[in-house]
């Protein structure tokens, strides 16, 4: 966080698995843990611009609450939550978080990626824009179970590679008859 000016800039740097999309489609290997991985990636199915910005919206899940929104106890389990959508807003974590923030949430982690906002789109949501979408009564938000988050983090290996679970997912999302 850059503190220097006088608004704070995050910056956001990750860029061992980055690869430029163009017209082609582009099917990205899964590495590592899949918490911020959005579901086409899961699947191996291709990805596009918006599967960055279902990663920021799960990002936004994290700053706002301290924890994941998909994350259980498997790797497995992790997935089908993200490709099952399972996710809520417990009152435990998000005292003091506005609607606004909620719906940018949600506005970021839809299903389908062609219905994702672009980054541009999503930076012009109201609840980003400086002095709107905070809303009365919108508190200081506990960044205790961020901490806790951050120190997880860096204790784990997100290098490995995860072979398409594609046929597993699958078997466990088809609609049972």
């Amino acid at each position: 966080m850059d503190q220097s000016s006088a608004k704070p800039t995050i910056k956001l740097a990750d860029f061992g698995d980055a690869v430029q999309l163009n017209t082609t489609y582009h099917i990205h290997p899964l590495l590592g843990n899949p918490e911020f991985a959005a579901p086409e990636i899961i699947l191996g199915n291709p990805v596009s611009l918006t599967s960055d910005t279902w990663s920021v919206g799960v990002l936004a899940y994290v700053l706002l609450s301290g924890v994941s929104p998909f994350l259980d106890d498997s790797v497995e389990e992790t997935c089908l939550n993200i490709c099952r959508l399972d996710f809520s807003f417990p009152e435990d974590y998000f005292q003091g978080v506005s609607q606004r923030a909620k719906d940018f949430v949600c506005f970021l982690l839809h299903e389908d990626p062609a219905k994702r906002p672009s980054a541009a789109s999503a930076l012009q949501e109201r609840w980003l824009q400086a002095g709107h979408g905070h809303g009365k009564g919108a508190g200081v938000l506990d960044t205790s179970r961020l901490t806790s988050f951050i120190e997880r983090r860096k204790h784990q290996n997100d290098v490995r590679l995860i072979r398409s679970m594609k046929n597993f997912l699958q078997s466990r999302l088809l609609p049972r008859v």
